[in-house]
């Protein structure tokens, strides 16, 4: 076999790698949203004092946090991650699991924030998503 064969050879195998790879892709399943029911009335209890809502509103300002979310209380005004106001589907658990650990283009922040920070804040999103 030359090399030239070969190259043709290896081409022709990489071709067909790339059309076969989507058919193997994993299968994009529904999301059960009735897992978190409880989490909206949940929500709905979640308030903070205004000395929180004040450091929490210091964070999201420190961090840039409104240069890509939507959100009124804290003067956010970005476009480019999920508007926070009025987003029903967020819990505390939620909220503190993104903000910690980053999901997408979104960037971790565990580790730069302290627990007890990021509790705060992320009870201070849920609270004030609806003013």
């Amino acid at each position: 076999m030359t090399v030239k064969t070969f190259g043709k050879i290896a081409l022709t195998a990489l071709g067909a790698a790339t059309l076969a790879a989507p058919a193997f892709a994993p299968v994009a399943q529904e999301h059960d949203h009735s897992a978190h029911e409880h989490e909206a009335d949940a929500a709905a209890e979640v308030s903070v004092t205004e000395a929180e809502a004040e450091a929490s509103r210091t964070l999201f300002s420190q961090y840039g946090c409104g240069s890509c979310h939507a959100f009124a209380d804290a003067n956010g005004y970005g476009h480019i991650g999920p508007s926070l106001d009025g987003n029903a589907a967020l819990s505390v658990e939620y909220v503190n699991q993104i903000i910690a650990n980053g999901q997408g283009a979104m960037p971790s922040f565990g580790g730069m924030v302290s627990e007890e920070e990021l509790e705060t804040l992320s009870r201070y999103i849920v609270a004030k998503k609806a003013d």
